[in-house]
């Protein structure tokens, strides 16, 4: 069994540069947008821009009055321009020949909804740029609205549990596999339970971004919309991979693998027990959703099977 100490520092050694962001930020107690925020710097280093939209990790970026809250440089942006903007940015380093790794930074909201045209626009011409969407299943920031990735049943302010309707009617959108459908450079699902795996993934989208678009899905519970005690976000992610709600894969140039495969899945309800989103779900209910989540997962195993050397 590997010394627990001795895995951390596995992490620690992707860790090329200083902390960016400062110790105290506008974020909601527990939210891993951000340690996901201060993790991504830590691999890809200072020389990155990170490009926003109005959402959870706006109020940081944009810093507060005349401060900031971080040392990185950002531009904003509308909903329907993140990729747009970072197309811009990347074609004019490479012009003039300056090192620079160019991020958008946004939650699914914009990434499976309101920017998805320019997301896939870039996609598909190929754009020297990361896209990293930060999934917490549902417009957040706004007061837990639902989007395309509120799974289904969830409970949100749009999707609410009443005598007639009882969460969300469909299923979320398999971004990740929709991405896939473009073939990027590089892809990759990831979470913050897995950190060292998350590292990697971190620099192996910097790399490949030098050559093409790379996308990544990080899941991220929000304690405040998911109704989470906030110091369990962490297992969380973790039983979501452990349930195969979240598998790990990536893809390289369209060819899938998993970077991390559940021996013996546990069933769906261990994870939805750990949130008040899906409190309201009878038996059929969670027949449904594990129906879903096997549905996708049989999905995306057929294409690893499939490019299995």
């Amino acid at each position: 069994m590997v010394d627990a100490t001795k895995k951390r520092n596995r992490v620690f050694d992707y860790f090329i540069e200083e902390e960016q962001f400062a110790g105290g930020v506008a974020w909601c107690a527990g939210c891993p947008l951000e340690l996901t925020a201060r993790f991504v710097p830590k691999v890809l280093g200072k020389k990155m821009i990170f490009v926003g939209t109005p959402g959870c990790a706006a109020p940081v970026l944009h810093g507060q009055n005349i401060g900031a809250w971080h040392h990185l440089a950002y531009m904003a942006s509308v909903m329907t321009g993140v990729p747009s903007k970072a197309t811009g940015l990347s074609r004019y380093y490479h012009k003039t020949g300056q090192e620079a790794t160019v991020v958008c930074f946004t939650g699914d909201g914009c990434a499976t909804d309101v920017g998805f045209q320019p997301l896939s626009g870039a996609a598909e011409r190929n754009e020297r740029i990361i896209y990293i969407a930060y999934d917490n299943e549902g417009y957040m920031n706004t007061g837990n609205q639902r989007s395309s990735a509120t799974p289904l049943g969830a409970a949100t302010t749009t999707t609410p549990v009443g005598k007639i309707k009882r969460g969300k009617p469909t299923p979320a959108k398999n971004m990740p596999m929709v991405m896939l459908m473009h073939k990027p450079r590089y892809m990759a699902t990831a979470t913050l339970s897995h950190l060292e795996d998350f590292a990697k993934k971190l620099t192996k989208a910097k790399e490949a971004a030098k050559e093409g678009f790379v996308y990544l899905h990080v899941f991220a519970p929000c304690p405040v919309g998911w109704r989470i005690d906030s110091n369990r976000v962490i297992e969380v992610c973790r039983t979501a991979v452990r349930t195969n709600y979240f598998p790990l894969w990536e893809a390289e140039n369209g060819k899938p693998r998993f970077t991390l495969e559940v021996a013996s899945p546990k069933p769906v309800g261990e994870f939805t027990k750990l949130m008040r989103k899906f409190s309201h779900l009878d038996e059929n209910g969670m027949k449904d959703l594990q129906r879903t989540v096997d549905e996708r997962f049989a999905l995306i195993k057929g294409l690893c099977e499939v490019y299995k050397e």
